[in-house]
């Protein structure tokens, strides 16, 4: 039989055990069900109705029967679902037709077990009900409550599936390696690995192997002994030896050299460094996270870059998607960058109007994230009020917004208004709609999103008949 819930730390606080909620308005059943799960370490209550059962406290699993006298179950799993987005549960019920099955999964429940229930299959899925939970929980802490070593911020598809990962990875030393391009943000990504993890005690120690000489990698990496060289006047220790106990994250490991990555795969292969001019071995107890922005397969094919060492590094792969393709973060970065750039500014500004914002979400970010806190930054020391105004924004990301007619030429500022063509509405818009859907990738509903109208408005203005719900937009 399936053993029961991990109460450790990691799983539960230490006073408290996992709470799970037996809802069914049949007494032998909810008797036997509770007798069962206590049998397992759950901390069990039961409730004959679906209305008592809406009155209790929140419970981190909860077992439901869909028969109930009072209230259908399809009803209260919608209002549980209501009160707590995590919420996890598993039906439990004799209704075995299909529709209703669905139903229930389509009102978010987590598994469907039909009677006569069976106690490993129960206890399997009330497991599996809770790990689901605590990922979920664990996920939402990684959202909100990152500190500014550790942030990634996002509520998109992207940004939550890397959190995911995060989530998976940060207590166990698997190497990690993070894919993406320059500005991504992917030593953020190492550092929440870092600072979440099993390893938060310890040093967190990066390096950019591209920032370093050949010739200087392996010292800066490894350490030397005195006199190990001509100009070694003192022995000093190396990132690796920094990082005991720790985490070392290997920024653009495609930059390496050939020597480097002979020493760097020795060490991951016995856990151990030696020092420059050093006979012996140190041996050393370290995570590596590293990143990278090239192909490295590529580079493998090449022979710019070891095999064996490839496999050793990704062992766990990252990608960090760029900006353009999660546009739904720019407000969430935008509003982060506002709060931590006001002390540099000098003073709080809390608003974007909406169409400088409308014209951060559409550029491309070539530079990402990076890009976007320059471009905030900037635009605040050029605000003057409370609030951030197109005007305030680089013409590159303005162009955004504004046809290429209604932008003063580079060299003159002071044209008169009457020196600028008069454009039609009807032909701004049509540029508008053009421009969003090609930013939108002809998906109409972002492009709707970007233009900030609804996407029946914008099917009306494209001449085209809207789709039947449930069609793709």
């Amino acid at each position: 039989m399936e053993a029961g819930p991990d109460f450790s730390a990691e799983a539960a606080t230490a006073d408290a055990r996992v709470r799970v909620a037996v809802v069914d308005d049949d007494e032998i059943a909810r008797t036997l069900l509770a007798r069962w799960l206590v049998a397992l370490g759950y901390d069990v209550s039961t409730y004959a109705d679906g209305r008592s059962a809406l009155a209790a406290a929140r419970a981190d699993v909860v077992c439901l029967d869909l028969g109930l006298g009072d209230v259908s179950g399809i009803d209260v799993l919608a209002h549980l679902r209501a009160l707590d987005a995590d919420a996890t549960i598993v039906v439990t019920t004799a209704e075995t037709r299909i529709d209703v099955a669905v139903a229930a999964m389509r009102a978010g429940a987590y598994d469907y077990l039909t009677k006569p229930l069976d106690r490993e299959r129960l206890a399997a899925a009330v497991k599996r009900a809770w790990e689901r939970r605590a990922m979920a929980v664990r996920l939402r802490t990684l959202a909100t409550q990152m500190d500014e070593r550790g942030k990634v911020i996002g509520q998109s598809r992207g940004a939550l599936e890397v959190m995911d990962q995060v989530a998976r990875v940060m207590d166990s030393d698997i190497t990690v390696c993070i894919l993406g391009e320059s500005g991504s943000g992917k030593e953020l990504v190492a550092r929440a690995i870092h600072d979440h993890g099993k390893r938060r005690n310890g040093p967190f120690v990066a390096i950019n192997c591209a920032a370093l000489a050949p010739g200087q990698q392996e010292i800066e990496l490894f350490g030397q002994e005195k006199g190990a060289y001509g100009g070694a006047r003192f022995g000093r220790s190396g990132r690796f030896e920094q990082a005991h106990h720790g985490t070392l994250f290997l920024d653009e490991i495609g930059d390496m050299s050939q020597g480097t990555q002979a020493a760097v795969l020795r060490t991951l292969r016995q856990s151990v460094i030696r020092r420059a001019g050093a006979t012996v071995d140190v041996p050393i107890d370290v995570r590596v996270v590293c990143a990278t922005q090239r192909d490295l397969e590529a580079d493998v094919r090449a022979g710019r870059f070891r095999e064996d060492l490839y496999f050793r590094l990704i062992a766990y792969p990252i990608r960090v998607p760029p900006l353009r393709e999660r546009a739904g973060d720019v407000p969430l970065l935008v509003g982060h960058f506002l709060q931590k750039l006001s002390v540099d500014v000098g003073r709080p500004i809390a608003r974007v109007s909406h169409e400088a914002m409308q014209a951060l979400m559409a550029y491309r970010w070539p530079g990402n994230v990076r890009e976007l806190e320059n471009v905030v930054h900037r635009a605040m020391l050029a605000c003057q009020s409370d609030q951030i105004a197109l005007a305030h924004l680089p013409p590159q990301v303005r162009a955004i917004a504004l046809p290429d007619e209604a932008l003063p030429p580079s060299g003159h500022p002071t044209l008169r208004p009457e020196d600028h063509p008069v454009i039609p509405l009807r032909e701004l818009e049509r540029r508008a709609i053009i421009h969003a859907m090609k930013v939108a990738g002809g998906n109409v509903g972002q492009a709707a999103k970007l233009l900030g109208i609804g996407r029946a408005t914008l099917y009306r203005r494209l001449g085209e008949p809207e789709p039947a719900p449930g069609d793709d937009g």
